[in-house]
């Protein structure tokens, strides 16, 4: 046996740059390799599914990366920058020229299959390319290494779109809960409007019925001044005709020379006279309303907490607790002045509360308010001793529709013994207005009930000094 000569490997495997040449530019070799009968493979003409989301049909082909994608997943696998120069190279549906032409996975060139990436030439290559580059200086990659980094940037791609996903989910659930709340508010707001307008329809019913009231009470009213001017008109005739009588017997009288008989017909006939104007006056007095004073209601007293005096003039809390009273008189029509002077109003000590509560109520409303402490229905201002600021604090406010409003006077009140409170009452514009001896406070409330009561309410005082009021 003869032995073989031993070669080194670096001696056996190494080829000059020039035969490699030769090789690879071999025509025949070339032609032999290009033949359609080699390359070719049965054509299915049926179009694929993408690759990526393997849901949709394919629309292009990418030779570089041999994987069929739709033209969303296309978009989004050819953003990265290593793979933008592979739209160059991209198929479009339907594929049956490019499967005649070529086989995806073999090189062009060697008929065999592609398992490098050339970064320079930006391109798959074969084991027989490979040495080619190498001898040009190119940079070559393993596909292991590319398909890593595309599927690792694929992933974070597919986390990013699927927190985007997510987001836009709930923001699209917080969109349909608000246009939910929306549709919810718009009832709402359509109910509301409903009832308002019956409500409106209501109060423009009812303010008719008080217009033509009030149109008939304003002829009533005219109808009694036009027979008070008639009477006082006949009166003045009678006077004048007096005079004219008197005067036509002086004459006659003083011709004639006899002045007891001008005496004695003068008596005659002012006796007459007189006995013809009683009757008038009466007519008179029957159509004047006689106004009544003001006084306290001694049955309109919560529970007698307040004490009267001075032919119920004066009302003053001896009690341990608050204690309400009403007014007599009733106001319906006219100007009217209630004058209230304090007799005492005490500073209060480090516990105590000192208040008075000053104003009208509603007629029907005060049996409520002094057996059922109910304050719907009242206008009042209110006298309270503030600690703080070491000064009397006035404020005036209603209740009217379940609701409280309230408004502080901002000038500086201080209350002194014998001050005299005056409430102004204008029924015939349903006004109510108050004053503090020459300090008038404005116009407070306005749309007053038609009939309506004084009341006072007086806090509880410890000490000998009581709150107490007068009507004046």
């Amino acid at each position: 046996m003869e032995k073989k000569k031993f070669k080194p490997k670096h001696k056996r495997n190494r080829k000059s740059k020039h035969q490699k040449k030769q090789k690879y530019s071999n025509p025949k070799k070339e032609k032999e390799i290009t033949k359609l009968s080699q390359i070719t493979h049965p054509v299915e003409k049926r179009i694929p599914k993408c690759e990526n989301c393997e849901k949709k049909i394919s629309e292009f082909y990418c030779p570089m990366c041999q994987v069929y994608y739709c033209s969303k997943c296309e978009e989004q696998m050819h953003k990265i920058s290593v793979l933008k120069k592979h739209k160059n190279h991209l198929y479009k549906a339907p594929y049956n020229e490019l499967t005649k032409k070529y086989q995806f996975n073999v090189c062009e060139k060697h008929n065999k299959e592609l398992t490098l990436f050339c970064s320079t030439e930006n391109k798959l290559i074969c084991e027989e390319c490979h040495d080619i580059c190498i001898d040009e200086e190119h940079r070559i990659i393993s596909l292991n290494k590319i398909t890593n980094k595309i599927s690792e940037k694929m992933e974070k791609i597919l986390k990013e779109i699927q927190k985007e996903e997510n987001e836009n989910y709930l923001k699209i659930q917080k969109i349909l809960g608000s246009k939910k709340k929306l549709k919810n508010q718009l009832k709402e707001m359509a109910r509301l409007i409903e009832n308002k307008s019956d409500l409106l329809k209501k109060k423009i019913e009812i303010s008719k019925l008080k217009h033509l009231e009030l149109l008939n009470k304003i002829k009533i009213i005219i109808d009694n001044k036009y027979v008070k001017i008639m009477i006082e008109t006949e009166k003045k005739q009678k006077k004048i005709n007096k005079d004219k009588f008197t005067m036509k017997n002086l004459e006659m009288l003083k011709k004639e020379g006899s002045k007891i008989q001008l005496i004695q017909e003068s008596k005659k006939i002012i006796e007459r006279e007189e006995a013809k104007g009683e009757d008038t006056m009466r007519i008179q007095v029957d159509l004047e309303e006689e106004e009544e004073e003001e006084e306290f209601d001694s049955k309109m007293n919560q529970e007698n907490k307040i004490q009267l005096k001075n032919k119920n003039k004066t009302a003053y809390n001896p009690g341990n607790w608050w204690g309400a009273i009403c007014g007599k008189k009733v106001y319906s029509r006219g100007k009217h002045e209630i004058r209230i002077r304090i007799d005492q109003f005490p500073k209060p000590g480090k516990y105590e509360y000192n208040q008075m509560n000053l104003g009208v109520v509603k007629t029907k409303d005060r049996e409520n308010l002094i057996q059922n402490n109910r304050y719907g229905g009242i206008y009042y201002f209110r006298l309270y001793w503030d600690e703080d600021k070491k000064q009397a604090v006035i404020s005036k406010r209603k209740k009217e529709m379940r609701k409280w409003t309230e408004k502080k006077y901002t000038k500086k009140i201080t209350l002194k013994k014998n001050d005299i409170l005056t409430i102004f009452l204008d029924m015939d514009k349903k006004k109510i207005y108050f004053k503090i001896n020459e300090t008038n406070l404005g116009v407070a409330w306005r749309d007053l009930p038609e009939k309506v009561n004084f009341f006072a309410i007086l806090a509880n005082q410890e000490g000998e000094e009581k709150n107490q009021i007068s009507l004046i």
